[in-house]
């Protein structure tokens, strides 16, 4: 929609023998005046799809040309090719498609018009019965923000179902490049001192029953993101256990409880938690970090 321009008048010429004197009067008075016209800027409720740039697994849509050394390009190839390996999951059954805008500007017009219920944040997946999409713009955070948004567009194209606190630590977790020490995430970190500081106690239970992203907290995203660090890299059992959970969720939307597996096979989970976070906690420094996408509402 394009916003009105303001339009400049002149009045009619007072008379017809002095067309001439009133025409050099009035070009010098539009000079003393200032008298302009500006373009303001045009937004468009259309998705970005001047080029295209097509892989087996995802598409990526942008106005910009997209050129083979791009980084947002390598930054999801590189979150597939981690994703994928580490979770053995079974193959793609939909494309995930990348809708990458010019500019911020852009992007929140088009969100704002088209996903009005949604909270705003820099990036989104939505995954709806006609396509695997996620959505954001070109700026400082934009790698970030599509690993993080990306993961969920792979595990849905490959899952059944996912439940959210699994979708949303899984995200989190792939969020962080993967060239870091172990995928640490130093704001997680912080805010499970703080939690710990608060008497936290850790509840994969109540997270289990959390099943709308609005009511998430960001010590909620913290937790997530520590349940799938703890159940990938603490112990051969507890990594099993989530690469069989993954595995049932391929072939069915009604899976159990995560719960209920790890205490069959790891009776100590409780305890094999809280000491993990205690080493994760004691492991990274921390320092000042940006919102990631995966926030919650009111993230920039």
């Amino acid at each position: 929609m394009d916003a009105p321009h303001h339009q400049c008048q002149q009045q009619h010429p007072l008379a017809a023998y002095a067309t001439l004197c009133l025409g050099l009067l009035f070009a010098v008075s539009l000079l003393s005046l200032g008298c302009r016209t500006t373009r303001s800027q045009t937004f468009s409720s259309e998705r970005p799809q001047s080029h295209t740039w097509a892989t087996d697994h995802f598409i990526v849509h942008s106005d910009d040309p997209l050129l083979p050394g791009d980084p947002l390009i390598q930054a999801l190839q590189d979150v597939r090719n981690q994703l994928v390996s580490l979770l053995q999951l079974p193959a793609q059954r939909d494309l995930v498609h990348v809708y990458l805008f010019s500019d911020e500007a852009s992007y929140r017009w088009y969100m704002q018009s088209t996903w009005r219920d949604l909270p705003p944040r820099r990036a989104y997946f939505v995954g709806t019965t006609r396509e695997l999409a996620v959505y954001s713009f070109r700026g400082q955070h934009a790698a970030e923000d599509l690993r993080h948004e990306f993961s969920h567009g792979l595990l849905h194209a490959s899952l059944q179902s996912v439940p959210l606190w699994l979708d949303e630590g899984l995200a989190e977790y792939f969020e962080i490049s993967s060239s870091a020490d172990t995928q640490l995430s130093p704001p997680h970190l912080q805010e499970l001192t703080e939690a710990r500081a608060d008497g936290w106690n850790p509840g994969l239970y109540r997270l289990e029953q959390i099943t709308d992203f609005r009511t998430l907290s960001q010590r909620d995203y913290a937790e997530s993101w520590a349940w799938v660090h703890f159940l990938l890299h603490s112990t051969p059992e507890s990594r099993q256990v989530l690469l069989d959970y993954l595995q049932t969720l391929a072939t069915t939307r009604t899976p159990g409880k995560l719960l209920n597996k790890l205490e069959a096979a790891v009776p100590s989970w409780a305890l094999d938690f809280e000491n993990y976070t205690d080493q994760l906690i004691a492991s990274a420094p921390f320092t000042a970090s940006e919102p990631t996408a995966g926030q919650p509402p009111g993230t920039p």
